[in-house]
């Protein structure tokens, strides 16, 4: 009896111990990613260093490419991790509502400033004109955003609260574009409208996209003028009649 309480000590020290260096490493991921952003954002892609990323997360460069085979890598993680988590972060807050309210949430969020990733974005889309692999690594970055966008639309169109008819790439294609659209517009400070007529814009769009409802039959006794029934025929012969009297 007292050797099994010991090897559940021991089991319970082992755990403790793994769930800390969890943690650390939790936390030393996002001081990279966050002084990658800022390094990045500072001096472009080119003249972005591993060494002051390094510096700047109290890390050492051989802990970080023990991580990331460069900073290619280290881009393209870094311009996720924010969006990954934006995203978790939405759908937990909005999963009483459903998908729709998730997608709207998004919708809203464009007109917000996202600080130094909307540089670091652009950066990494002009050099990756230059390197095949940052290039390759962005689509599959892309890819991985219409993924998490997909379940959303399926689970829209599941519910009965999105056309099913609407093929999804399409749909993905016109969030990913209007988010890509944004992110250029936010880095030239272009005007954005006020946030109360850019979330009609979405509800709008939104709106539109969800099946058709069936219109209520009509009484034959509704009055002519209420909302949602038929105007009546003119009675032409009446008319007629009338005139030549």
């Amino acid at each position: 009896m007292e050797h099994l309480e010991e090897e559940s000590m021991a089991l319970a020290e082992a755990t403790s111990t793994d769930l800390a260096t969890t943690a650390d490493s939790s936390t030393t991921q996002t001081r990279l990613l966050e002084a990658a952003i800022a390094v990045f954002g500072e001096r472009g892609y080119d003249r972005a260093g591993v060494a002051e990323m390094a510096r700047r997360a109290g890390l050492t460069t051989g802990a970080i490419y023990s991580r990331y085979s460069g900073k290619a890598e280290l881009l393209v993680d870094a311009l996720d991790a924010p969006m990954a988590e934006h995203l978790q972060s939405l759908i937990a807050a909005t999963r009483p509502d459903g998908p729709i309210d998730t997608l709207a949430v998004l919708g809203n969020d464009l007109i917000d400033d996202q600080g130094d990733c909307d540089a670091v974005f652009l950066e990494a889309v002009v050099a990756a004109r230059r390197e095949a692999d940052l290039a390759s690594m962005l689509r599959r970055r892309l890819d991985d955003e219409q993924r998490r966008l997909a379940d959303l639309v399926d689970s829209a169109k599941a519910e009965g609260a999105f056309e099913e008819a609407l093929d999804t790439h399409a749909v993905l294609t016109f969030i990913q574009a209007l988010g890509v659209g944004f992110t250029v517009l936010r880095m030239l400070d272009a005007p954005m409208p006020a946030a109360d007529d850019w979330r009609e814009v979405i509800r709008t769009v939104l709106t539109s996209v969800s099946p058709a409802t069936e219109a209520e039959p009509t009484s034959p006794h509704a009055s002519s003028g209420a909302v949602g029934t038929e105007r009546a025929e003119p009675d032409h012969d009446r008319a007629r009649v009338e005139v030549n009297q």
